[in-house]
């Protein structure tokens, strides 16, 4: 059985409302006007966008022989380094990400190509997120211009999320 690869196979696209994380509409919210397909925008090198480690919560009863633990609230990291363009009208993630504090969803679909068009079935993973300051990185040599953001997960959450018609 072959294994997923990830070369090509991710698609992300910032998506500015989503009613249901778990079933986002395809027509209606993850293809509308406002949403940007991020897919060709960020850098493999540096990207994090998903669940880290849960914190531990150390409680055991007065009775125990052991040290026994529990998992407690869940971590989430979504941080990333963005192309800069030539042209404004190419350089729209530059021009959407303006100032910490602008609320959205990333949605990120893997296993097929990434210029694929989002289809009713597809599995996803969603995350409601706020930016931070976007930080313009200095310029290197033999390298292109670009910043750096990271986004503050929210409440709403779903790795398992199926979009939906």
């Amino acid at each position: 059985m072959p294994k997923m690869l990830s070369d090509g196979q991710v698609k992300l696209v910032w998506v500015p409302t989503i009613a249901n994380v778990s079933a986002p509409k395809v027509a209606t919210e993850l293809t509308v006007a406002g949403a940007l397909d991020l897919s060709c925008l960020v850098t493999a090198a540096n990207y994090s966008l998903g669940n880290g480690e849960d914190a531990t919560i150390d409680e055991p009863a007065l009775c125990a022989t052991n040290a026994s633990t529990l998992p407690g609230r869940t971590s989430y990291s979504a941080s990333m380094q963005f192309f800069r363009w030539t042209t404004t009208p190419e350089d729209t993630a530059w021009t959407t990400f303006t100032s910490k504090n602008i609320p959205g969803y990333l949605v990120q679909r893997i296993g097929k190509p990434f210029s694929t068009a989002f289809a009713v079935g597809d599995q996803l993973q969603v995350y409601q997120v706020v930016t931070g300051t976007p930080n313009l990185l200095s310029p290197e040599a033999n390298s292109a211009i670009k910043f750096s953001l990271t986004f503050h997960v929210q409440e709403k959450v779903d790795e398992r999320a199926v979009a939906v018609a």
